[in-house]
């Protein structure tokens, strides 16, 4: 009416106009509705606060430059509109200018804070016990094997070394402790190094796109591979592609994948060197944890007879010719028994294996139930006895080292030659307690993977089948060796 009647202006003419001011006149109203809101809210927040307001939002759009780079898109985005445009750019081009310079001023101090912190780390003085902290065991790698411990790139070696430690504790009773894997760059890249508390044990070259074809002595043609060493027994291997698999598996080899043969190499060299593992804090873990199964045997010997270090050492002379220390209820019994009559660890560790023989023979019998032996004339024991002194501190040898090497020597001849007769069984030596220890410790440097047992050892119902008997009862005795068929 406005437009036609009183401005005489057409109908599609004021349609126009008339719609235009419409919506014009409703942006201009939200504009200063929307501000309100905002501000309405912002009183109604802050309503219980003590800090000023102003002062607590102005800091708050200076902290955080992405707010006014936000309203500074938001105004250019306005310049699109029919709207004055230097207004807009003005408050933009401030917007963003200021958003620069609060940025620029957050970098400046973050860089002043980082340098005071550097300088303060200069400054400080060095914790020289960080420096005393020895791993009991440590894997290092070089840079080609981290694949194979990173899961996120297929490595299995952290979930193998846990399943290692669990089975440890299976087989042997023995707590492993964590295995600390860090890369070292002065490692060749496909070498690793096993460290026993900081000193270099074992080592070996793996290679992760491979597998390792071990020869067991069974394998019936070579491989077209790189010829090497299985790292843990010293066997022959070849290391092959994936696609050779099946073939050297038709061929009888042992197929290992590379995170395979480093957890085996692991696992016989925790067995080797479990006696050195073996801490007082794993001992009294142990007996604590029997104490809550059986409280009587352990109130019984631990304090009251042995101290845990006690215990710790006859454990110690067990795993060190890796018996099973699991069964501590039946070690205890026996040294609960023994203990008040000597402390001479090396007589208590006989009583205990007494107590395990059937742990022990379960270890070296075959499928038979048969345990395979070579043993010694009575003349060799008599003079072998003859020639052991018990002094206080224990028992001494009285043979000089070249007669023990003799001895050392005749010993192993005999059981290389029982070897055929025992089909691939484990060859045991059989003696008398009385001299078990010390020939032990006569031929394990010639013969380091050969158990030694004593008669009582045998536990009831185990077969005994010998296939050799050694005799060095003087300096000119022969061998007498009697294969049984």
């Amino acid at each position: 009416y406005v437009g036609m009647v009183e401005g005489g202006m057409g109908v599609m003419n004021c349609l126009s106009v008339y719609t235009k001011l419409s919506i014009g006149d409703s942006l201009a109203a939200q504009i200063p509705a929307f501000l309100l809101s905002v501000a309405a809210a912002m009183l109604v927040t802050r309503s219980t606060g003590q800090t000023n307001m102003g002062e607590e939002v102005i800091g708050q759009l200076a902290s955080r430059p992405i707010a006014l780079l936000g309203a500074a898109a938001f105004l250019g985005v306005l310049m699109l509109t029919p709207m004055p445009k230097v207004p807009l750019l003005t408050m933009a081009g401030g917007c963003g200018t200021l958003a620069w310079f609060i940025r620029q001023n957050q970098v400046s101090q973050a860089n002043r804070l980082a340098g005071e912190q550097r300088a303060k780390e200069r400054t400080k003085p060095q914790q020289i016990e960080t420096h005393l902290a020895v791993d009991a065991l440590e894997l290092q790698i070089g840079f080609g094997l981290v694949k194979l411990v990173d899961r996120a790139r297929g490595g299995d070696t952290l979930d193998r070394i846990a399943a290692l430690r669990r089975q440890m504790a299976i087989d042997l009773g023995l707590i492993v402790p964590p295995i600390r894997i860090r890369d070292n760059s002065e490692v060749a890249p496909n070498r690793y190094l096993v460290l026993l508390r900081g000193q270099e044990i074992a080592g070996g070259e793996l290679f992760p796109d491979q597998v390792l074809a071990i020869d067991s002595g069974l394998a019936g043609q070579r491989l077209s591979g790189m010829e090497t060493r299985e790292p843990a027994f010293g066997l022959k291997a070849w290391w092959i592609q994936p696609d050779d698999r099946e073939r050297a598996e038709s061929l009888n080899y042992t197929v290992v994948e590379p995170t395979g043969v480093l957890a085996t190499h692991l696992t016989e060299l925790i067995k080797r060197h479990a006696a050195e593992l073996l801490t007082r804090a794993d001992t009294q873990r142990l007996i604590d944890a029997l104490k809550q199964r059986n409280a009587t045997v352990v109130e019984e010997v631990v304090p009251n007879v042995l101290k845990v270090g006690e215990v710790q050492r006859i454990l110690q002379n067990l795993l060190r010719e890796r018996v099973p220390v699991r069964d501590l209820e039946a070690i205890l019994e026996a040294l609960g028994d023994w203990a008040p009559k000597s402390k001479d660890p090396e007589i208590l560790t006989e009583y205990a294996r007494n107590a395990l023989a059937r742990t022990i023979c379960s270890q070296y019998k075959d499928a038979r139930g048969v345990i395979h032996c070579v043993t010694l004339d009575p003349a060799s024991e008599d003079y072998l006895a003859a020639n052991i002194q018990r002094v206080d501190s224990g028992s001494v040898l009285l043979l000089p080292p070249e007669r023990q090497s003799e001895i050392a020597t005749r010993t192993r001849e005999v059981i290389e030659a029982a070897g055929p007769a025992a089909a691939g069984a484990t060859i045991v030596m059989l003696c008398s307690p009385q001299v078990r220890v010390w020939l032990r410790r006569i031929i394990e440097a010639v013969l380091p993977q050969t158990p030694v047992l004593a008669l009582n050892e045998i536990a009831r119902g185990i077969d005994v089948q010998a296939h050799g008997v050694v005799s060095f009862g003087s300096q000119t005795a022969d061998i007498q060796s009697t294969v049984n068929a």
